[in-house]
């Protein structure tokens, strides 16, 4: 599912979802003589949502700035004297728009770069001259990590890999993200939620696999945001391609884990590779804009609007959906032709965009059959949904495991999970995860990690 954004009662921006391969030889990509480097700046920090009160203590323009939730040692962050509770409102100058776009701008930069942020503290602004430096190389007490590539349609697309020191074969879990424009290249142990999920993994022997997307951090490729489906989908097939010819994984053992529309990648590419297993979360199995208006109407009405108001805004959404997502028509034409849908327009399609993406992509993927990918192939599936998830629906879970189970009699399984939403946060209900959404992180809910050991071990028929 595409870049998750911020939640208001006026209903915008919603959150919402979204070959040949050379062998090789020791890891899940190319090999040294072709390397690429490692040149996405590193700022060093963890960031928020500014909260909704401290927003309003700063006289802060919604979406204006990010919440500095945490400052890396010896990193570039730390060096220019930033510190937690900070306010990043500017980047040399430019507005930072909330996380997305902070997340966006940071791996653009390369390392050595010299740049001046502008910061809001215990009520004053100052500026912070910063050097980027160069991400750390991430290691582990029982593993390796290996920053390697793989190519797809001339682009070299960055794979993290952990590799145990433990003579192999291992069996390896895959990762499939969902659609935020933010690097991968972090820490496992650094407390966040994918890596939670993967050290988990890493730490009991192991291969896990993170894909870089085109654009950004150090791959090629991109600009992310006009990156069209099927060339980010090809991205994740070399990927996987690769991780199945690597000598140290196991290839009767590997699975993929797509969360969000990381789960949307995953049935398709599992329809085309043999894995052993796909796990999701957080996922859609609908066409896509049956999807986006269920998902309008569900945020809009947890947001406090009137079902007329809702309704209206749901109509309006569909036609405009139909108009470029079927059609192919251009902004220009409907602006010109949709006088009554020209709020909606301005709402939902800000910058000639849905959701930070080109209408190419959500065209191709309204295009995708994804019912039928589910039944293809001979994966075991486990599909899981939290129960405080407001952005993905229960059903498309139970759907996803029932087309497998007539399928594949045996393979499908459906397990819903308490106390989680979307973002594997733990709350105390869908309410109260809408209401937290852009507020800084929570504590992890780790019955995710749980699921997925406990549902993998029985595939392998580990006793």
């Amino acid at each position: 599912m595409p870049v998750l954004r911020g939640c208001r009662a006026a209903l915008a921006p919603l959150v919402v979802m979204v070959c040949v391969v050379a062998a090789v030889r020791g890891v899940a990509g190319a090999q040294d003589s072709d390397e690429l480097p490692r040149k996405a700046g590193h700022l060093g920090v963890r960031i928020a949502a500014v909260p909704d009160d401290v927003r309003k203590q700063s006289n802060l323009k919604p979406d204006e700035g990010v919440l500095v939730e945490v400052v890396a040692p010896e990193t570039a962050a730390a060096r220019a004297g930033l510190r937690s509770g900070d306010l990043l409102l500017t980047i040399d100058g430019r507005s930072i728009e909330g996380v997305p776009a902070f997340l966006q701008a940071i791996p653009r930069m390369r390392a050595g770069q010299r740049s001046a942020l502008g910061v809001l503290r215990d009520g004053k602004r100052i500026t912070a001259p910063v050097t980027l430096g160069t991400r750390p190389p991430d290691r582990g007490a029982n593993f390796d990590v290996l920053y390697r590539h793989v190519k797809s349609k001339g682009a070299r697309i960055r794979t993290i890999v952990t590799r145990p020191h433990a003579p192999g074969p291992h069996p390896a879990l895959v990762l499939m993200q969902g659609a935020a424009a933010a690097s991968i290249d972090e820490p496992l142990a650094s407390g966040g939620p994918y890596g939670k999920i993967l050290n988990a993994f890493a730490e009991a022997g192991w291969v896990t696999v993170r894909i870089e997307k085109p654009g950004i951090g150090d791959s090629e490729g991109g600009p992310y945001a006009e990156t069209d489906f099927t060339t980010e989908l090809d991205v994740y097939r070399q990927a996987l391609l690769a991780v199945t010819t690597t000598d140290f994984v196991d290839r009767e053992n590997v699975f993929v884990f797509g969360h969000s529309m990381g789960g949307v990648f995953a049935p398709l590419l599992a329809a085309e590779t043999p894995v052993r297993g796909v796990a999701v979360y957080g996922t859609v199995v609908k066409r896509w804009i049956d999807y986006a208006l269920e998902n309008t109407r569900r945020q809009s009405l947890l947001a406090g609007n009137k079902p007329e108001t809702t309704e209206s805004a749901v109509r309006a959404l569909d036609v405009l959906m139909q108009d470029f997502f079927v059609q192919g028509r251009s902004y220009d034409e409907v602006l010109r032709e949709r006088a009554p849908q020209r709020p909606a327009l301005q709402r939902f399609f800000p910058d000639r965009r849905y959701d930070g993406r080109s209408f190419r992509f959500w065209s191709q993927l309204q295009r995708t059959d994804l019912a039928a990918a589910w039944t293809k192939g001979t994966s075991s599936v486990l599909a899981m949904w939290g129960r405080h998830d407001f952005i993905a629906s229960e059903d498309d879970h139970v759907r996803i495991a029932a087309l497998v189970e007539k399928a594949r009699p045996g393979k499908g399984t459906y397990l819903a999970l308490d106390g989680i939403d979307h973002g594997f946060r733990q709350t105390a209900s869908m309410e109260d995860s809408f209401r937290r959404w852009n507020t800084p992180r929570g504590e992890v809910n780790l019955a995710v990690v749980t699921a997925l050991k406990t549902w993998t071990d029985k595939v392998r028929h580990v006793p």
